[in-house]
């Protein structure tokens, strides 16, 4: 019987990495670790969460085996952050643009935020 883990605190909202980061990664694999260290989670934590073996883990950021592409939504959901997305767009040249529903959500509740800090 598989258990569930409870979760503390909230869960992380989907940023963007800063693009002078993005720009400064040469290949999809440092995309890859950019996402992870903007994380501040270990790579076996981010492993075990992912279901990838610890060993073939670390092989995937050593540059010795490939990241599966089943599990990059995943990644970026977990860390937190859009950094391989942004930097497939930047490499065929297109811009991520965020839902212009999403975007009116977050705009009221950094209003709302603000309201309640004043």
């Amino acid at each position: 019987m598989q258990r569930e883990m409870p979760v503390h605190g909230e869960p992380r909202g989907l940023q963007n990495a800063p693009d002078e980061l993005v720009r400064m990664c040469r290949h999809g694999l440092d995309a890859i670790r950019l996402c992870v260290q903007l994380s501040g989670y270990t790579h076996e934590h981010i492993g075990s969460e992912l279901g990838i073996d610890k060993g073939h883990f670390s092989r995937i950021m050593q540059g010795k085996a490939c990241f599966p592409d089943t599990k990059r939504t995943d990644l970026m959901n977990f860390c937190g952050n859009r950094a391989p997305a942004q930097y497939d767009a930047l490499m065929t040249g297109c811009d991520l643009v965020e839902k212009s529903k999403d975007a009116k959500i977050r705009e009221l509740e950094e209003q709302l935020a603000q309201l309640r800090a004043a």
